[in-house]
């Protein structure tokens, strides 16, 4: 693989994988700092620009579909470049129109620059899943992917904190700057540590990867024909588009409707970041220690939690008291925030190693879908019907999420369909 490191030998292997798995957690941080940036500047760019709360949305939609595009090209560049220097030309890809929108003088420019960001920001999840898949065995592996999963919501968390800091004392116009300077720091650094990790001779040789393209479409096909996979692919749209809306509205939801200050609703937003970065190490280790392995047990669990916690904001009113608020926040975000973790390492171990790129590329894509509608959907309901639609919907699709799971458990009892990960 390129840029592999044989003097990594099978004494010393564990322990740089734990170094591989900062770097990725680190390079996952920064690119969400990014991804999230439009939910607490959503106040601020509503005035100077006069947008709609539709329009607000739209932003995070350019960025995401983007993302969608580039997500199946770049899981197969992953499986034939190695996950190093995917990782380099993520990074630089997403950094570079960060910086420069710090320039913009209009709401165009927004969505073209945040698109293009997006190209970058479509490859990270194929390239951390890639490099967890070959780092880490089955007996860490979801709670690996959990810790890499924080960095999307400590991202997220940080960047609650500091645009509104920056935008107070200095400029909104900073705080995008910064961002898109730590990705392009991050690169710099990724180019240095990061290793490829070798086969060793006490291991043999790999997975072998199919030797033609008609080989790997054919074995990428067995693997999507799995009834576990099809499944996932029609859940983790439902899950994702909660995870958005929370991300894009919550702030500004709980400013327009309760009269909460921008600092109070952002320290909503930033405690539910930190709950989905607790959920996203916590149910890996469920799923590891607690369950053996099995991965659906605790969606199934987390996807109830994630409608109690919708459903309760659904109904906050002014005369709620303060602290209702941050509870609902906490659920909704150990859950629609913190629920990926487990469904990747699902995902990448049906895929297997030498596939996980090119699976989680086409997973990636049909997930992402929820993304890009999700905003500007749940910014039309608000617009046209209330938030309390908006929230009730979020509530609703975690059901169905349970109720998927629950029929795939339904069919593992029966003995009739292969559900197992193997």
């Amino acid at each position: 693989m390129t840029g592999s490191d044989a003097s990594i030998t099978q004494e010393n292997q564990d322990s740089y994988g734990w170094i591989i798995l900062g770097i990725l957690t680190m390079a996952q941080l920064v690119m969400s700092m990014g991804a999230y940036t439009w939910g607490p500047l959503a106040p601020v760019l509503r005035d100077d620009f006069d947008l709609s709360r539709a329009q607000i949305g739209t932003i995070t939609s350019a960025l995401y579909f983007a993302s969608v595009v580039i997500a199946i090209p770049s899981g197969i560049a992953v499986d034939k470049l190695g996950a190093r220097i995917m990782l380099v030309i993520s990074l630089i890809v997403m950094g570079i129109p960060f910086a420069i929108m710090a320039l913009a003088k209009s709401y165009l420019f927004f969505i073209v620059f945040a698109a293009v960001g997006g190209l970058g920001y479509g490859m990270i999840n194929q390239i951390s899943t890639k490099g967890i898949m070959y780092w880490f065995s089955i007996r860490l592996r979801a709670t690996a992917m959990g810790i890499k999963q924080t960095g999307v919501t400590l991202g997220g968390a940080i960047i609650a904190v500091l645009l509104p800091v920056l935008t107070v004392a200095y400029s909104w116009r900073l705080g995008v700057l910064v961002v898109g300077i730590l990705m392009l720091a991050m690169a710099f650094l990724s180019l240095i540590f990061y290793k490829e990790r070798p086969v060793l001779p006490a291991e043999g040789a790999p997975d072998a990867a199919p030797t033609s393209k008609k080989g790997q479409k054919g074995s990428i096909l067995k693997v999507m024909s799995n009834p576990v996979l099809l499944i996932l692919c029609l859940i983790t749209p439902l899950m994702a588009f909660g995870q958005t809306g929370i991300a894009s509205f919550l702030v500004l939801y709980l400013e327009e409707e309760l009269n909460f200050s921008v600092g109070l609703a952002g320290s909503c937003l930033t405690v539910a970041m930190i709950a989905g970065a607790a959920g996203r190490i916590g149910w890996g280790i469920i799923s590891d220690r607690v369950f053996a392995g099995d991965r659906m047990i605790p969606i199934v669990i987390l996807s109830v939690i994630a409608f109690i916690g919708a459903l309760g904001t659904a109904f906050l009113s002014k005369a709620s008291p303060v602290w209702l608020p941050f509870v609902w926040s906490i659920l909704m975000g150990v859950t629609f925030i913190g629920w990926n973790a487990v469904l990747i390492t699902l995902a990448a171990e049906l895929a297997g190693k030498e596939l996980a790129g090119s699976i989680m590329g086409i997973l990636v894509t049909i997930a992402w879908i929820g993304i890009i509608i999700g905003p500007p959907v749940f910014g039309y309901i608000a617009d046209s019907f209330g938030y309390y639609w908006s929230w009730l919907l979020i509530a609703v699709l975690a059901l169905l999420s349970a109720a998927g799971f629950l029929y795939i458990l339904r069919l593992s009892k029966r003995g009739g369909q292969e559900v197992s990960v193997g």
